[in-house]
């Protein structure tokens, strides 16, 4: 767009101190040929090209020397180039070979082409100024969605320790009233019924009778809310995560992808799934690699579990008839496995085409 705003200019300028001197009808065949050769400049940006066209307007000079007031503005293409020498040396040669040049018309030659000069290193300077910038502003983008991505990368983060942190601390404290109260309310109620065996009174025996049904529906409330406490502080990402990394039969990579946590039997339905599968791989696979990916789908959850291990070729057939059968009897684990995806109304299958995989899919 400068490049072109510059040869307008140059154009321009050339073609008024033609037709000033000018008062043919024919001055306006130069201008269209500049015209025509300055935009074909700009379409095909090819240095050798413009160079033998900018030397066959020269040639033309020869014949024609009005025209050289034109010749400034073809070489705009050329400047700051290696070409530049011919820039300036090809309006020179035409002064000395043709001296039907006037003075004037040599003087604005020189002048036009330190112009051409001039605009080109300023349009230069301006073009590498706005790609400095649009890097600048590119880089500014990318590096602050990068800072964004980062930030709420570090919320989730805080909001997923806060969330664990609470968890333990629920953990933790219906432990200690676990170990303490509940071992105080069963300790009095073994108490109680110690008193009850050798009460007399009636009235005391109905007393304590009493107090021990107390004390019994209180240990119950409170082993219920133990239970409870314990069953909402299990974090399923926490416990895989432990059992992977207490894997050390071989390599082991895992991806967690769930952001609503799914209810707390199948927490432990894929807990015991991923520990038996571990399970059966230490013991029946001589695989050097596990993957376990566990991901959340709109409607369902999907498990995947699997090692790069070789099958002879009974095994196969073992495993074929199998799944065929949908019997799986006790062997490597694989009925315990089928029988929880069942309870939850998944899905389950098995390849062993490539090391052995087991695909899960449990619904929401």
């Amino acid at each position: 767009m400068y490049g072109i705003s510059d040869k307008i200019i140059l154009i321009f300028c050339s073609a008024a101190y033609y037709l000033f001197y000018s008062d043919s009808y024919l001055a306006i065949i130069p201008i269209l040929i500049v015209i025509a050769l300055s935009s074909l400049f700009t379409y095909y940006d090819n240095k050798k090209f413009q160079l033998f066209a900018c030397l066959s307007f020269a040639a033309i000079c020869l014949f024609m020397p009005s025209y050289i007031v034109f010749l400034p503005a073809l070489l705009y293409d050329l400047c700051l180039t290696h070409y530049q020498l011919i820039v300036i040396s090809l309006p020179i040669l035409l002064f000395i070979n043709n001296k039907l040049i006037n003075l004037e018309t040599m003087f604005f030659v020189i002048g036009i082409t330190i112009l051409v000069y001039l605009i080109k290193y300023k349009t230069a300077k301006l073009i590498k100024l706005q790609k400095e910038y649009n890097d600048l502003r590119d880089n500014s983008v990318e590096i602050s969605l990068q800072l964004e991505a980062k930030n709420k990368d570090l919320l989730l983060n805080q909001d997923a320790q806060i969330n664990l942190a609470t968890l333990n601390e629920r953990n933790r404290i219906s432990k200690e009233i676990h170990d303490n109260i509940g071992h105080l309310l069963s300790r009095s109620i073994i108490q109680i019924g110690a008193l009850l065996i050798v009460a007399k009174d009636e009235v005391i025996t109905k007393g304590l009778t009493s107090l021990k049904e107390s004390l019994s529906e209180g240990m119950d409330q409170v082993r219920n809310s133990i239970h409870k406490m314990y069953d909402e502080s299990i974090d399923l990402y926490s416990q895989l995560d432990m059992i992977v990394k207490e894997f050390t039969a071989c390599q082991i990579s895992f991806d967690y992808d769930i952001k609503t946590p799914p209810a707390l039997p199948v927490k432990h339905g894929l807990i015991a799934i991923v520990k038996e599968s571990l399970a059966n791989v230490i013991r029946h696979s001589n695989a050097s690699k596990v993957v376990i990916l566990l991901r959340e789908h709109p409607a369902i959850y999907q498990l995947i579990i699997q090692d790069n291990g070789s099958l002879m070729d009974d095994q196969k057939k073992h495993l074929t008839a199998a799944i065929e059968s949908k019997t799986f009897g006790t062997g490597m684990g694989l009925n315990n496995i089928v029988e929880r995806v069942k309870g939850f109304d998944g899905n389950i299958n098995f390849y062993f085409d490539n090391g052995f995989k087991i695909f899960i899919t449990i619904p929401k």
